[in-house]
């Protein structure tokens, strides 16, 4: 990445009056002023080629010799490709340039100087070339002799994974049995039907709750095996308390056949928790107490009817040892059962359509020796429609649970993906049995303007709509929100900063 920077830096900061004259001038025996050399690090080249391209200086421009010493870098490092650009220097000069790029990344080589070479062939990987129309074949074989496209190469990509249903297709980069001539490579890669779970890592921060951090550190096996571990440093982003410790995780997501997958986790976390947790708690015996450990384990099975869709099944076993007197605990042991759906579909050339559903029952009961017995239902339904910079969301959730749930199962709204401009310690400081939530936002380009509904509360109680509304910005994970609560006495706003490493795409429960 930040090779490509220097490259894209070096390329643009050439006025375009001098890049011009380049291209209509022949600077052919004019003197050499300087030499550079931009996208691999000095000390990579050998000593006498170092001194080969520094002997330049001073001596009349040669595009021969200069071309020469571009492929002796390329010989030198198997792993680059190279080019040399002769700038013109007012008023009787010339600053030559080399410039390298690392093969095999399509996008990265693309912007710099593939488009300088000629494509020697374009191959297929991964899937017979009988899966592809022939059309789509003798499409591909329109880049052959002619210099990258790298436009052109990205639109067949797409056409390709459009054609053969689940794959994705990478492009790949290669050098050509010729100087000067590259191999562009479709690549197919089976799109697996179990993926792997969503990672946590998160930074966010909310003016009125403070920094929340979390790490998940995933190593992968094989590819379809991996082992996680996750350290979470004070996060209270989705649940009522904060929370410090780690967990261990193991993935297979392929377990004889790609619609079978297990894995199991374990946690171990310490809470902390607010005043107004703690008072909340107090007043609502029906209320579980707060604990001040939790460990659990949870081993699931995961089965796939499509890559779109999938049921994952497994109990949850946790011990939360009292807060106020330790060692005491108590056991909240739950099955559970979720089921997901995911899709994204192309409108047309310039729009997609996207659609995230999913339901999850938690059920603990006497049969599992649980402490706490207790029934939680929650579910989520998202559409995205995106159509070149605009996208339009719309994500509705709702739960409801029975008995008396564990802290850690209890609904929550406030933070800074539900319900933002508004405290989730002023909305429902010990959380609550049940919940709904909608979220309207629309983005262009960067900019977000969005529209909050929701409302948590316990039984015996009467729902009370909150609403927000608010502007933000997106780049990529990160996001910067400024949300309004709208039906509150007091008028202020509340500053919200997400660094979500893992996709915002994701279920919440």
């Amino acid at each position: 990445m930040f090779r490509t920077l220097i490259l894209c830096l070096v390329l643009v900061a050439v006025p375009p009056s001098l890049a011009a004259a380049q291209e209509l001038t022949t600077p052919e025996g004019l003197p050499v002023r300087s030499t550079e050399v931009s996208g691999i690090g000095r000390g990579q080249l050998s000593p006498g080629l170092r001194q080969a391209i520094d002997a330049l200086v001073d001596t009349p421009y040669s595009e021969n010799e200069v071309d020469a010493l571009a492929r002796r870098i390329e010989e030198e490092q198997p792993d680059y490709v190279a080019v040399a650009r002769a700038v013109p220097l007012p008023p009787d000069g010339v600053r030559v340039i080399f410039l390298a790029a690392r093969i095999g990344d399509a996008e990265d080589v693309d912007l710099n100087i593939n488009e300088r070479y000629t494509v020697e062939s374009v191959e297929i990987s991964g899937v017979p070339e009988t899966d592809v129309r022939p059309p789509l074949r003798d499409e591909m074989e329109t880049l052959v002799g002619e210099r990258l496209d790298a436009e052109r190469a990205e639109e067949i990509e797409g056409e390709l994974e459009a054609a053969v249903s689940g794959y994705e297709v990478t492009r790949r980069i290669e050098r050509g049995s010729q100087e000067g001539q590259i191999r562009v490579v479709f690549e197919f890669r089976k799109i697996p039907w179990i993926p792997f779970r969503r990672s946590r890592n998160i930074l966010a921060y909310h003016s009125k709750q403070g920094w929340s951090g979390g790490l998940d550190l995933p190593m992968a096996f094989e590819g379809d095996h991996r082992v996680t571990v996750g350290l979470h440093f004070g996060n209270n982003d989705a649940r009522i308390e904060r929370y410090y410790g780690y967990t261990i995780g193991y993935e297979n997501r392929r377990a004889g056949t790609e619609r079978l997958g297990f894995g199991i986790e374990f946690f171990s976390l310490r809470g902390k928790w607010t005043p107004a947790s703690l008072a909340a708690i107090a007043a609502s015996p029906e209320i579980p107490e707060a604990y001040r450990d939790r460990q659990t384990v949870e081993p699931s099975v995961t089965f796939a009817f499509s890559p779109s869709l999938r049921v994952v099944a497994g109990t949850s076993l946790s011990n939360l040892e009292s807060l106020v007197a330790p060692p005491q605990s108590m056991s909240a042991n739950a099955g559970f059962a979720s089921l997901f759906y995911q899709h994204e579909w192309e409108a047309s050339s310039e729009a997609t359509h996207g659609l995230l559903a999913g339901y999850s029952v938690r059920s603990a009961t006497h049969n599992l020796d649980s402490d706490l017995i207790y029934t939680r239902h929650a579910g989520q339904v998202r559409y995205q429609y995106e159509r070149g910079p605009n996208t339009l969301i719309s994500d509705f959730s709702a739960g409801h649970s029975s008995g008396r749930a564990p802290l850690f199962e209890r609904f929550s709204l406030g933070n800074t993906s539900t319900l933002r401009g508004w405290n989730k310690y002023d909305v429902a400081p010990a959380g609550g049995d049940d919940f709904v939530h909608h979220t309207l936002e629309y983005r262009h380009k960067g900019g977000a303007v969005f529209f909050d509904t929701g409302s948590v509360w316990n039984r015996g109680q009467e729902a009370k709509i909150r609403l927000s509304a608010g502007i933000g910005y997106h780049d990529g994970p990160f996001a910067l929100t400024v949300g309004f609560p709208l039906s509150s006495n007091g008028v202020g706003a509340m500053f919200m900063m997400r660094f979500g490493f893992s996709p915002e795409w994701r279920f919440r429960f």
